[in-house]
């Protein structure tokens, strides 16, 4: 198939252990074809910094790579990820004054945005901006859209998402020897706000945390856009981590006894969870050293979620791939926060595991600013009209 006529879009996703490369494109509603997806490990970062620069380019130019030659997809853009820590969010009040009462158009809105997009950040770049909601002046209400409705002055809050430069360079270095030449960067906590609750849902602020490996994002959603992005480095590693090191046991056996453990239940003092020639863990030690990194979790959570103001009855949504596996883990946290803590995850079939969250959140908005993008096409081929 032509190349300028190829669906295909090619997306990365990067967390704290993985990078994932995806390849497809939309066939019908919430369905996908999925037609390469290729991962790497690496060293992870924390504190907004790799561990290793270079082992990290080496991972995303091959998964890039191996999934464009896997599918034969041209290797033109790409839409990568970009992970909490390194996001910094900036939510502004905006408003702009029409020439007259009129009906407002995209124009407007575009326009509106923009105004408020001009910042001080030397070692950050605005790579999206997205109204948390909108206001009139012919109105007292507030809206998620104004588009078509009459209006002399329109106000909004937009949440406006800036990437650290650092990062960007080096995604894109690693991009372009695996051929592209257009890189394109979107909030990953962002994405998955919008796409993993309806409208209906963020009409009023919700809160996920997306618990990684080695970090963690706790975004406040509201609307369109985020009320509040904050990140730290913890996940799931780092109970492993306190098992290997309370209990002197190889990392490797540590791993084992954190996926194999259940906080819902009461073992016996003598009941072995996991043991090698050499190595025993008891269960209920595992469980006092889980449980404690869990409450130390959560006491963090609280502090992010307490800072945005957020209302106490409102669920705390969990996904990705740090401790959505551990059993009672949820209740654990939901206990450290005084909030229901509920597991969340894509409804795209393939992708409903919480580790999926990120990927396939990157490539819904992808598709959908794929599609976007496109459409001045649609303009060239119909003598210029949408």
């Amino acid at each position: 198939m032509c190349a300028l006529f190829n669906k295909d879009i090619v997306v990365l996703d990067v967390t704290s252990s993985r990078v994932t490369a995806l390849v497809g494109c939309k066939k019908a509603q919430s369905v996908y074809d999925i037609k390469a997806r290729r991962e790497g490990v690496y060293d992870g970062y924390s504190d907004g910094a790799f561990f290793d620069e270079e082992q990290f380019s080496s991972v995303v130019a091959e998964v890039l790579s191996e999934a464009v030659a896997q599918t034969g997809a041209p290797a033109k853009r790409v839409y990568v990820g970009v992970p909490g820590e390194f996001v910094l969010l900036i939510n502004r009040p905006v408003s702009v004054t029409l020439d007259r009462v009129r009906r407002v158009v995209d124009a407007d809105i575009d326009y509106l945005i923009v105004k408020g997009g001009k910042f001080d950040q030397p070692d950050y770049a605005l790579i999206g901006a997205s109204a948390m909601y909108y206001s009139v002046d012919t109105s007292d209400k507030c809206f998620f859209d104004v588009r078509g409705m009459n209006a002399g002055r329109v106000s909004a809050t937009v949440s406006y998402m800036l990437a650290q430069c650092d990062y960007m360079s080096l995604v894109e270095a690693a991009a372009k020897k695996a051929g592209f030449k257009d890189v394109r960067f979107i909030a990953s906590p962002w994405a998955e706000c919008m796409t993993m609750f309806e409208k209906e849902q963020r009409d009023v602020p919700y809160v996920v945390v997306d618990a990684g490996y080695l970090s963690t994002s706790v975004a406040v959603g509201n609307g369109d856009g985020l009320k509040e992005l904050k990140s730290f480095s913890m996940g799931g590693g780092h109970v492993a981590a306190d098992i290997y090191e309370v209990l002197g046991v190889p990392f490797s056996l540590a791993e084992e006894a954190k996926e194999l453990i259940d906080l819902n239940l009461s073992y016996a003092e003598d009941a072995v969870l996991v043991a090698d020639n050499e190595h025993v863990i008891h269960a209920a030690e595992a469980c006092d050293i889980v449980r404690a990194r869990l409450e130390y979790f959560a006491e963090v959570v609280d502090g992010v979620i307490k800072g945005a103001d957020t209302p106490g009855y409102l669920p705390v949504y969990l996904t990705g791939e740090g401790f959505a596996s551990i059993r009672g883990a949820r209740a654990v946290i939901g206990a450290g926060l005084g909030r229901t803590v509920e597991l969340c995850a894509s409804k795209v079939p393939g992708f409903t595991r919480p580790d999926d969250s990120s990927a396939i959140s990157l490539f819904t908005v992808a598709e959908r600013l794929n599609k976007s993008d496109n459409n001045i096409l649609k303009r060239v081929f119909n003598g210029g009209k949408k």
